[in-house]
């Protein structure tokens, strides 16, 4: 029992560690007040692409002051953060607007810096300890350098040391460590990769803030940066002698405190994913920003190259990241021929838990509108909790918002979902359960109950700028209603704006949004349609995709529950997907049977073969003459036919 409380302990520890997005994260300040407030305080700025730039007051002395340029700080337009490359402090705006109120720094602020200066000594001491312990790939072998290549998958080429010689090598050749810089080019973390694991990277330094990046060996320097999603990437383009900096932006994901690493770049070339690279677009600023389009399904510079295509070329016809107002097809027909190339992509991500959804909604497309209804106590939540959390295991950042049950309780039916086993029977596995769960890009909007649609979207904004949002899902839009400036207004005109304003975001965005609604109340015994959604018929006008859960269990003697797709502005396949829940795993998941034949079956393959088998005996071992041999076969195939007659009569009989 004890060792149980202390499980149950660490439980809720690890529950309230989730990832929340709360009132208190959301910035307070205009980005127009940001300039404003600092030129009040006497702080000269100046306006860049993602952030205004001033002079650092908690670096600067003018004793010790080298460079002026080495004390810009950096406020992001968008949030307020700040931070300075020379001393790496860094906060949200309310602590930048009292150091700037007064002279003297308070004795709060000062503990915050004294702890941020030994987390800085304590990463330096690491960073030293990797240094020591580890080679440059510099100094190895041109055929130590081939032989870690091909065991890291890496395609080589003959200055590839050059190329990486910032890269250091574990002693046993089986450890990578890439040193992530910041706009001063100081190591402010590291990235580490280990063979065998290339897809579970380790990022350890200062808050993130760095990134890697190289320049291909006899290229000219300019003020163009490419960035690509993978290591694989930037070797194939360095040794194709691409010009600019080559930054490898890891899984496309860009928080907001790198942007300062990039803001000295007048241009980007963004090379991958359309669907990730688009928002990283938004944050660097559109008008610098340009995008490699896929060609002939080729998305990544890696694919690319193993189609022996021209880089260089690909990249200097890299075509504009937006779009006018108002435009042409001669600007959108590149956009569409992408799409004809790569299919699969658009179709979305698949779901593996439920292939029957895959198969008639093809997957999951960024920027499409769900709607999820079924009668109370169906399980839609528990259906919905499924479906987001197969789409996270393949990397989908997803924002819940549960307005009507509380985090922890959504977090723990997710966690059992999927751990596959009860968890009160399994404490035993409940931390490694629970470590590869946080591990997921899964966040939880930290409301419960009624809320302002206007205070919902800021959060939901919040998030998406900050995690790179691909999904948010909303249980349910009823508990959004009743506390909006119009309270006294029409609940279908409330909900009619919670609906449109969702629909814009999903589209402006470019993100999915799932909306679990209830139905009307009707009769047991009809079966729910698009109709039956509660409120006017927004909801299923403005949705892309309809899902309504039916069932039938009370209602008839061999009732079902089944999913049934009632709208799919895709590709228009509707159809239903069988459910069958495992209350031992919460699951809806498809449970694989073993195909096994029937008897009969069995038994007519088995007279087959024995004939086969005595057939060739008796024709390898036969030395008769001619006519008694074909007489004797007469008499076999006669007797083998009334065998399976009587075989066959008697599985009518069965």
């Amino acid at each position: 029992m004890e060792i149980n409380k202390i499980r149950l302990k660490l439980y809720f520890n690890i529950i309230r560690k989730i990832h929340n997005v709360d009132l208190s994260d959301i910035p307070k300040v205009a980005v127009a007040n940001i300039r404003k407030i600092l030129r009040q305080k006497g702080f000269a700025v100046q306006d860049g692409f993602t952030s205004v730039t001033t002079k650092c007051t908690i670096c600067t002395d003018e004793k010790i002051e080298q460079k002026k340029i080495e004390n810009k700080l950096y406020v992001n337009k968008t949030t307020g953060f700040f931070i300075c490359p020379k001393c790496n402090i860094h906060g949200d705006w309310n602590m930048l607007e009292r150091l700037m109120k007064k002279s003297k720094i308070e004795g709060s602020i000062k503990e915050y810096i004294s702890e941020l200066q030994q987390k800085i000594e304590s990463f330096q001491k690491d960073w030293k300890t990797v240094l020591e312990n580890t080679t440059s790939i510099v100094d190895l072998s041109e055929i130590e350098v081939l032989d870690l290549f091909r065991l890291f998958e890496y395609p080589y080429y003959e200055e590839s040391r050059k190329v990486l010689s910032d890269v250091r090598v574990s002693k046993d050749h089986t450890v990578l460590y890439f040193p992530l810089k910041n706009s001063l080019d100081n190591v402010v973390g590291f990235r580490k990769i280990q063979a065998g694991k290339e897809d579970e990277t380790e990022n350890c330094g200062l808050y993130a803030a760095g990134l890697f990046h190289c320049r291909a060996t006899k290229t000219s320097r300019n003020d163009m940066g490419i960035l690509v999603p993978n290591i694989q990437d930037v070797l194939h383009l360095a040794a194709s002698k691409v010009p600019g900096t080559l930054i490898w932006l890891n899984n496309c994901s860009l928080p907001p405190i790198l942007l300062p690493t990039l803001e000295n770049y007048q241009k980007l070339c963004l090379w991958g994913d359309w669907d990730n690279m688009r928002s990283v677009a938004e944050k660097l600023g559109e008008e610098r920003c340009r995008f490699v389009r896929p060609t002939d399904g080729l998305v990544t510079a890696t694919e690319a190259a193993n189609a022996n295509l021209s880089l260089k070329t690909l990249v200097s016809e890299a075509k504009p990241a937006a779009h006018r107002s108002i435009t042409t097809f001669a600007a959108l027909r590149d956009d569409v021929y992408a799409e004809l190339t790569n299919i699969d992509k658009v179709r979305g991500v698949k779901w593996r838990r439920f292939p029957g959804l895959t198969r008639l909604l093809g997957g999951h497309r960024r920027g499409e509108l769900t709607v999820l209804t079924g009668p109370t106590g169906c399980g839609k939540t528990t259906l919905c909790a499924e479906m987001s959390l197969d789409l996270a295991t393949q990397g989908v950042t997803t924002l819940w918002g549960s307005f009507e049950i509380r985090n922890s309780r959504l977090a723990r039916t997710m966690l059992q979902q999927f751990a596959g086993v009860p968890l009160e029977q399994n404490l035993q596995d409940f931390t490694k359960f629970a470590d590869d769960f946080q591990k997921l890009p899964i966040y939880y909007l930290a409301f419960h109950g009624q809320q302002p649609i206007k205070v919902v979207m800021e959060a939901v904004e919040h998030a998406r700028y900050m995690h790179d949002l691909a999904h948010v899902v909303v249980d349910n839009v009823q508990f959004m209603l009743g506390l909006g400036d119009e309270r006294d207004g029409d609940r279908y005109l409330r909900q009619d704006a919670v609906i449109a304003a969702f629909r814009t975001f999903a589209t402006a965005r470019h993100t999915h949004v799932t909306l679990v609604m209830h139905p009307r109340k009707e009769r047991e015994s009809e079966d729910l349609s698009t109709s039956s959604i509660f409120g006017s018929a927004k909801a299923s006008q403005e949705a892309d995709n309809v899902l309504i859960i039916q069932d039938k269990r009370l209602t008839a003697v061999r009732g079902k529950k089944y999913l049934q797709v009632a709208k799919n502005r895709y590709s228009g396949d509707l159809g239903i997907v069988p459910l069958d829940f495992d209350k031992d795993s919460l699951s809806y998941q498809p449970k694989k049977k073993p195909k096994s034949k029937d008897e009969p079956d069995k038994l007519l393959n088995q007279c087959f073969e024995e004939y086969s088998l005595e057939e060739r005996n008796y024709d390898s071992f036969s030395n008769i003459n001619r006519a008694t041999k074909t007489q004797k076969n007469k008499n076999k195939h006669n007797e083998a036919d009334t065998f399976l007659s009587d075989i066959l009569n008697l599985n009518r009989t069965r």
